[in-house]
């Protein structure tokens, strides 16, 4: 693999599976990722080298981004996924966004009632169709 080049399937494929792989080139490889804008690789291999500094980054543009999967992915085994105000935070954004479905699943998860059902009413809304 080149410096500074994505892998093939092939390169990311060992990266991920091989257990022999030290850390390094599991961060090297995320970040390559990260600044490429293609964040759930980025997790894949942050998660894979528990690199905690490069899952935090993904935690915080997720919030920005209003993105829950991305969010949970990131938090997966961590005290964040379980921290109800960082999802709530996330689901006022979302809603902001207007990615209702984003937002359904961040108030689930910090079991806030009144702005899950506001959320699943804005869902609703986008969806219904106009019979007349």
């Amino acid at each position: 693999m080149k410096k500074n080049a994505l892998p093939n399937s092939q390169q990311k494929r060992k990266l991920l599976f091989d257990q022999n792989i030290p850390s390094e080139p599991l961060i090297s490889c995320g970040e390559l990722y990260l600044r490429e804008g293609r964040l759930t690789e980025a997790v894949e291999l942050f998660a894979r080298a528990s690199h905690e500094e490069g899952l935090a980054q993904i935690r915080a543009l997720a919030l920005e981004q209003g993105d829950s999967f991305l969010y949970g992915a990131a938090s997966k085994g961590s005290e964040e996924g379980d921290d109800r105000e960082a999802w709530k935070t996330l689901g006022k954004k979302a809603m902001e966004l207007e990615k209702y479905s984003h937002a359904i699943w961040a108030f689930r998860k910090s079991e806030n009632e009144e702005a899950l059902e506001a959320a699943e009413e804005a869902l609703k809304e986008v969806f219904s169709v106009d019979k007349a």
